[in-house]
């Protein structure tokens, strides 16, 4: 083997470690450096396919869990459905709420990372062949629900009562309104969360360590006969992922993908980075994320106590 593929086939191989500088959370975009540098070496994980959805983000613990999320979503469908039976009207809505892979802050953040998935779905979002079919309205029921009527001029009443502006729709989100968190502005505690970890994915996709495992797995997948930028961008350009389902193309493809995130260590490198940057803007702002935590217990609280109190009726 030549002192050239060797040297490559050794960067394809990712340490157990990365060195991260201790000033790289705040060298960009002039922002105010955090309180406490990040440590000079983070640990950096080396996760299967199974154990990324159990990764944890530091700015998850400012956000609603997965099951907490499906909480407040089933309460909302749930809501709905009673006020549309006050109508007459069936809505079918589960018996609680249902946990999606969709629901966890990890669900494809730094692309495809699931086999069995990508064995059968390629790039595809997952659907349960059994899965029931999702209700269509009928235009009765579409128009207590939004509260417009076929032509789209406001819909004041059905069945002999009276309809609430926006439909039951609109009356459930105005019940559930409450449930917010204060401060909806850009710069309320609502978005505080929403803000830091936007931030640190793109800032975490413009850092240079990120950058080199994005190059690695790239090379491991010009390897495989597949050419791709990053791992963000890969498949968008198969004509299958129009389709409703994969060709073997895309299978193979996806495939690939995984196996180069796993050869480059790719999604452990990039896990470890972002959560870096995370952490030194929590560090910069104690008092606000501390105000945050408080405000999310007592919204999760309440959104237990309304799911428990619709679940026993």
């Amino acid at each position: 083997m030549t002192s050239a593929a060797s040297a490559r086939r050794a960067r394809l191989l990712a340490p157990a470690l990365i060195a991260l500088a201790a000033g790289g959370c705040s060298a960009s975009g002039g922002r105010a450096a955090p309180p406490a540098s990040p440590p000079a070496v983070v640990a950096t994980p080396t996760p299967e396919p199974s154990q990324v959805p159990e990764l944890r983000l530091p700015v998850a613990d400012y956000m609603l869990t997965p099951e907490q999320s499906a909480e407040l979503k089933w309460l909302n469908t749930r809501k709905v459905a009673v006020c549309m039976k006050q109508y007459g009207l069936d809505l079918p809505v589960s018996p609680g709420p249902v946990v999606s892979n969709s629901d966890s802050l990890m669900f494809r953040r730094y692309g495809l990372t699931d086999p069995a998935s990508a064995g059968v779905w390629g790039y595809h979002l997952p659907r349960r062949e059994n899965a029931t079919p999702q209700a269509t309205l009928s235009p009765v029921q579409q128009a207590v629900l939004l509260g417009r009527d076929a032509t789209g001029k406001p819909l004041t009443s059905s069945n002999g009562r009276t309809v609430p502006a926006g439909g039951c729709q609109g009356k459930v989100n105005a019940e559930l309104q409450a449930l917010q968190l204060g401060g909806q502005g850009p710069g309320g505690a609502s978005q505080l969360a929403a803000r830091t970890k936007a931030d640190s994915f793109s800032r975490s996709m413009a850092d240079p360590r990120v950058k080199e495992v994005f190059g690695l797995w790239s090379e491991c997948m010009r390897g495989a006969g597949f050419s791709a930028p990053s791992p963000v961008e890969a498949g968008a350009d198969l004509p299958s992922v129009k389709e409703p389902k994969p060709d073997a193309a895309e299978i193979r493809m996806a495939r690939s993908d995984l196996d180069c995130k796993a050869r480059t260590n790719l999604v452990g490198v990039w896990f470890a980075v972002e959560s870096d940057y995370q952490k030194a803007e929590i560090a910069r702002q104690p008092g606000e994320f501390a105000a945050l935590r408080a405000e999310l217990d007592a919204q999760a609280a309440r959104i237990a106590q309304l799911v428990a109190g619709l679940a026993e009726g």
